[in-house]
């Protein structure tokens, strides 16, 4: 089976076990949620999983709840993760992947190192800004994002070492 990733679990919403998605396509959109499963990868094997409510959430979010997760700490398992579909029951002419969305789908997550090699913090988001693109750290503080400030990516270990302007993050 091929898998087609469509999203990413950014964070738990409730205590009934609903999570907040960021979604890098709008495959889910047309998803009969009824009859087809959506994956997540554990221990690099595919768990097909249920949905049971979709919400959309801002112009590239939703707010799902899976069948068998009813509560906090199964949901908050799930954060980080990539939900997949199965590619053999998509239409790929109706494919339409965001490049900001896929971008902050891969960004978030990542730890981010200063140019000393300590540790700053962790993306929690990415804003493509007009000739100035941003990663936000755990939601406190936006750090320009171009390719002269990177020093090191570490795909495998999820590490970027960066430079980072003085006086962006508070000590």
């Amino acid at each position: 089976m091929d898998l087609l990733p469509v999203a990413q679990i950014v964070k738990s919403y409730d205590i009934n076990g609903e999570v907040v998605i960021r979604l890098t396509s709008n495959v889910l959109d047309d998803h009969d949620f009824k009859k087809e499963p959506v994956f997540i990868i554990f221990d690099g094997l595919p768990v097909p999983f249920f949905i049971v409510s979709y919400k959309t959430k801002g112009s590239n979010g939703a707010l799902i709840k899976f069948e068998t997760v009813n509560d906090l700490s199964h949901a908050e398992e799930l954060i980080k993760k990539e939900i997949l579909v199965d590619a053999s029951t998509v239409d790929p002419d109706s494919i339409d992947i965001d490049e900001d969305q896929a971008m902050a789908a891969f960004l978030i997550g990542f730890r981010v190192k200063d140019q000393s090699g300590k540790e700053v913090g962790k993306i929690s988001d990415y804003f493509n800004y007009p000739n100035n693109p941003c990663i936000e750290l755990e939601g406190k503080y936006l750090v320009p994002f171009n390719e002269d400030l990177i020093l090191k990516l570490d795909n495998k270990k999820r590490i970027i070492t960066m430079t980072i302007p003085n006086g962006l993050i508070e000590e």
